[in-house]
């Protein structure tokens, strides 16, 4: 199937991008990286008569398939699974462009709004937070669930919207970041964290 076929090139390609640390763009700028892998995306899109978010979809279901066949060979443990595939669903194919948010700092900004809507500090909500999620935390805090993913969201929002703005990224791009970003809120706030 020809679908098949440009979804397992951009498969290929994503594995260098997600897994290989972006190796396979050596020596471009980071911003040459993201455009020509937003470039790439797109012309699979059109070509498929697809969405860029759903050709993405695809390139993880491989992906995650990929792992999990490793996984079943005995290539990979289940921990290094798990973490691969957690990587997968979190990640962005194009990373590494002046506009895309790094996961780490997006993360950190995560963790920021929600202890301020939580009413902790930094050290306060990584203390309370091994062995527990953010949504159980909410809770126990006294506040709702559906209180605490907007304002998780809200900082990326304003960062996003001015990043549009000032046109260094389409609206298309921005939405596409934005529904990323709402996922990520969404595991994000069901996750129980490590007591380790």
């Amino acid at each position: 199937m020809r679908t098949n076929r440009y979804v397992a090139a951009a498969a290929t390609g994503a594995v260098a991008l997600l897994i290989g640390g972006g190796a396979a763009f050596a020596g471009q700028s980071a911003d040459d990286k993201g455009a020509r892998c937003e470039a790439r995306l797109a012309k699979i899109a059109e070509k498929q008569g697809m969405t860029v978010i759903q050709v993405e979809a695809k390139i993880k279901e491989r992906l995650t398939a990929r792992v999990d066949a490793a996984q079943q060979s005995g290539r990979v443990t289940s921990e290094r699974a798990a973490m691969l595939k957690e990587r997968i669903a979190a990640g962005s194919l194009c990373q590494g462009g002046a506009h895309a948010l790094k996961a780490k700092h997006r993360r950190h900004r995560l963790l920021a709004a929600a202890a301020k809507f939580l009413g902790l500090n930094r050290a306060e909500l990584k203390a309370a937070l091994p062995g527990t999620s953010l949504g159980a935390l909410a809770e126990k805090q006294g506040k709702s669930v559906a209180g605490l993913k907007p304002a998780m969201l809200a900082p990326v929002e304003t960062k996003v919207a001015k990043a549009v703005e000032t046109n260094r990224i389409t609206q298309e791009r921005a939405d596409m970041l934005l529904d990323r970003i709402e996922d990520r809120i969404d595991r994000l706030v069901a996750r129980v964290f490590p007591t380790s």
